[in-house]
């Protein structure tokens, strides 16, 4: 992207002024609240001819009676009339509009293709940007522009592009669950105007964006996108996930976006074969692109494994294998020590390690951690906190803040192996019983900066795809955050 065009895209996302075309009361005036709930500071005009006032706002009949200069556009309007309000908004020096409104070549007949054809050549024979038709359009915590009236400022790292509304909305709660922040989301939606490939080339440049996540459908100009992707990726982790891959699934794409789907072992080639790591879920996706941020550069396939119970140890054991991972023995010195802190009853001082009844003494926990993490065998950690196991014992021994003190002294050790030994550090956090516990213990970790999985064969599996993207991208810088004391 040019230094041009990259000003542009800066000047509208960060836009002082907008206008709210269309928004009512028959949707709670969604995009008024999302603005004013979201804390947007510039000025806000809502545009409805049978509206004069809402919300202590006031309303506009036409864009053409706003008396001042409007840097960005909201339309919710039906599709029949977007034309002429996009006439409208090129008229009054508009920078960039959302086109919310559905209806066009993703219904798949004539009439809507002709329709999305009439309006994306006055977009672009205009020096004004748009996102969709059918998007969500711009959300940057720091601009403070949203799309949803729930949602709260969180700034963060991550920078995030989706075809879909749906997914930009799911991706910005997730990561805020996560207890990391975006950057900016983008919903591009059917591309008449702005494309997924010019989202890569911005977010490339965005100095607050240190990684990249994408949810594709189908796409309208491959050679590009690819080449933005590959240009990206050895600079910022980018994942992706494409959907639509089964025939049901790309008929589905079809009458979403009006993308074309596209093959699915041709895309995972084409992702891999420019860097990029592909993923195949939501959930993956989200925890890919958090744990880029959490995770230092893997020294090595070596991993070990810590758990409660010789079931998870060996069903972990076959799950890191199975991704390509070696389970080493562990250095004699290393066996010496746990040898003094772990029970030998019911327990394996091997790799993978079987605590079970030392698992509830928090000392002997963090103790093992520390001295596996310096092992000289051991390139990386997979430790299961077991909220089910802890609390129950919290309970039993009527210590009610035994696992808060717990997670805090596994995060400091999980800390160190990270920061200072420079290992990956995953933990796996299995949700079974105890759900309120569950989330807390989940939280805590999160907030101590840590990567969380569900179980340890997802542990695993992330782990390798962190692994085969730094095997190819040896020179990627390391994450900031994992810099910051």
């Amino acid at each position: 992207m040019d230094a041009k065009t990259f000003q542009q895209f800066n000047d509208f996302i960060h836009s002082k002024s907008v206008a709210l075309i269309g928004t009512s009361p028959s949707a709670g005036f969604y995009w008024l609240k999302s603005f004013l709930n979201f804390g947007f500071p510039g000025k806000i005009y809502p545009v409805n001819p049978k509206i004069d006032e809402a919300l202590g706002i006031k309303f506009y009949k036409t864009l053409s009676d706003v008396p001042d200069p409007i840097d960005y556009a909201v339309l919710r309007v039906p599709a029949r009339i977007v034309s002429s309000v996009i006439d409208e908004c090129i008229t009054k020096n508009v920078k960039a509009i959302t086109i919310f409104t559905s209806g066009f070549s993703e219904l798949g007949t004539e009439a809507g293709r002709l329709l999305e054809q009439e309006i994306t050549e006055k977009i672009r024979s205009s020096p004004m940007r748009a996102f969709g038709p059918n998007c969500m359009g711009l959300l940057c915590p720091e601009s403070h522009f949203s799309f949803r009236p729930d949602l709260k400022p969180n700034l963060g790292p991550v920078g995030f592009i989706s075809q879909s509304g749906g997914k930009a909305i799911d991706a910005y709660l997730a990561v805020t669950e996560t207890k990391l922040g975006c950057s900016k989301v983008f919903s591009y939606g059917n591309e008449a105007d702005i494309s997924s490939w010019e989202l890569v080339e911005y977010l490339h440049q965005d100095p607050n964006t240190q990684v990249i996540g994408i949810y594709i459908e189908g796409v309208r100009d491959g050679p590009r996108l690819h080449k933005a992707i590959a240009e990206c990726a050895p600079d910022k982790p980018i994942t992706v996930w494409k959907s639509g891959v089964t025939e049901a699934g790309q008929q589905a794409v079809s009458s979403h976006s009006a993308a074309l789907a596209g093959s699915t072992s041709i895309w995972h080639a084409l992702l891999r074969q420019i860097g990029a790591a592909s993923v195949e879920s939501f959930e993956f996706l989200i925890n890919t692109i958090v744990t880029f941020l959490r995770c230092p550069r893997p020294p090595g396939k070596r991993v070990a494994l810590i758990a409660i119970s010789g079931g998870a140890s060996v069903a972990g054991t076959d799950s890191l294998v199975k991704y390509g991972f070696e389970i080493p023995h562990l250095a004699s010195e290393t066996i010496k020590a746990l040898s003094k802190i772990i029970s030998d009853v019911g327990t394996n001082i091997k790799n993978p390690i079987d605590m079970a009844s030392s698992y509830f003494y928090p000392d002997n926990t963090v103790q093992t951690i520390r001295h596996v993490a310096e092992d000289k065998n051991i390139d990386a950690i997979i430790v299961e906190a077991a909220p089910h196991y802890v609390h129950f014992m919290a309970n039993h021994m009527d210590k009610s803040d035994l696992a808060a003190t717990y997670w805090d002294m596994m995060i400091e050790a999980g800390t160190y192996c990270v920061k200072v030994l420079h290992k990956p550090f995953f933990v796996a956090v299995p949700a079974i019983g105890y759900p309120q516990e569950n989330l807390a213990t989940r939280n805590q970790f999160r907030s101590g900066n840590l990567p969380v999985f569900s179980n340890i064969a997802e542990a695993a599996n992330i782990l390798r795809i962190i692994y085969d993207y730094y095997q190819r991208h040896p020179e990627l810088p390391i994450p900031q955050v994992l810099t910051l004391e």
